[in-house]
């Protein structure tokens, strides 16, 4: 016959054999936390995700497409970030890739902060944003017409180099040809051979080849460097032939603008700038050369004194010396030059033409 158990015998057997059946079943199903996620500290900062800067805009180039001999062209790269371009590299290359000039570029101030610009007008404003960027050359009174290609190299900060090319023409122009006859002693001076004045000649073209890409000085139109009583007695680009004395003869290039003058007449800085050259020299006499923006100097030949001191700052008008007749010279004058990357360009033309077009 069934006999009932008693109450207190079976929670002495259920109760036990529950808990055991409920721990066997955890160590089957339940998760370590360590293995999925890591326990968040209370009061912890949470790391939102970082947005992605926004992309560069790109670079805008403006470039003439024409130039004549004896022209200065100019080539702006802009950017409207400010502190991005950090340099720029430019050359001109003619159909069989050979380089013809090679060009340095400058960051473009703001006219209010340029050093010793006595032209530059406080009121223009700076630009809010942005930067600009300037390369200029000159182009040679001996260099081929013909179609040509301006490269231009842009590194900025962060970014791969920016590349631009753009054709461009140069047309010619008509020069004066002349003879000048010179007499024994002058005939002996340019003839003769002299180390110093070889030496002369590299010191002279190791300046014009220079650029100092913080030198800028003077971004306007230049000013004629005589007053008063003066005739032009040669020109830009004049295909010159000396006629020694015994019989030889010479090909030459004029590079600037003689103005006939009394001697001991005053002559003045055209532009802004800084004293580079001021010294004797064999076939120039006494001559300055004023550095006014990086590659770009104006030459001052055959003065009977120098009234200034190398590494002077000068301002457009400043007397620097006065005009004579030393050096090889026919008579008394000035000779005036303007060099813009190495290359003699017509003086003429800056007389009225900013040396830095559209810049602001």
């Amino acid at each position: 016959m069934y006999k009932k158990a008693p109450m207190k015998k079976f929670f002495r057997l259920f109760f036990p054999g529950l808990y055991l059946f409920a721990v066997f079943s955890g160590c089957l199903y339940a998760r370590p936390q360590a293995e999925t996620e890591a326990p968040v500290e209370i009061g912890a900062a949470i790391e939102a995700p970082v947005p992605e800067p926004p992309a560069a805009q790109p670079l805008v180039f403006t470039a003439a497409e024409s130039v004549v001999q004896g022209d200065i062209f100019c080539v702006l790269i802009q950017s409207p970030q400010t502190n991005r371009i950090k340099g720029v590299l430019a050359d001109l290359s003619g159909g069989d890739g050979k380089k013809i000039l090679s060009m340095t570029g400058f960051p473009v101030p703001p006219r209010a902060t340029t050093p010793a610009a006595d032209n530059a007008d406080p009121a223009d404003p700076a630009p809010e944003t942005g930067e600009t960027w300037a390369v200029l050359g000159g182009i040679s009174s001996v260099q081929r017409p013909g179609d040509y290609t301006l490269n231009l190299r842009a590194s900025c900060e962060g970014e791969e180099d920016t590349v631009f090319s753009t054709p461009i023409a140069i047309r010619g122009r008509s020069f004066i040809s002349e003879n000048i006859p010179l007499n024994e002693d002058m005939s002996s001076l340019r003839a003769d051979p002299d180390p110093r004045k070889a030496a002369e000649s590299r010191e002279l073209w190791a300046l014009l080849v220079k650029t100092d890409t913080s030198s800028v000085y003077h971004l306007d139109s230049l000013s004629l460097p005589v007053n008063g009583n003066f005739r032009e007695t040669s020109f830009f680009g004049d295909r010159r032939t000396f006629l020694y004395t015994d019989g030889g003869k010479a090909n030459s290039i004029h590079y600037g603008l003689d103005y006939a003058t009394p001697r001991g007449t005053p002559v003045y800085a055209s532009g802004a700038g800084k004293i580079v050259m001021a010294k004797q020299r064999v076939l120039t006499g006494f001559s300055i050369v004023i550095e006014h923006l990086p590659g770009v100097y104006t030459l001052y030949y055959h003065l009977d004194k120098i009234d200034v001191k190398l590494e002077q700052l000068v301002k457009t008008g400043d007397k620097i010396g006065e005009s004579g007749f030393t050096g090889l010279a026919t008579g008394p004058h000035l000779h005036w030059e303007v060099r813009v990357a190495a290359n003699a360009v017509e003086p003429k033309n800056l007389l009225t033409l900013p040396l830095l077009p559209g810049a602001h």
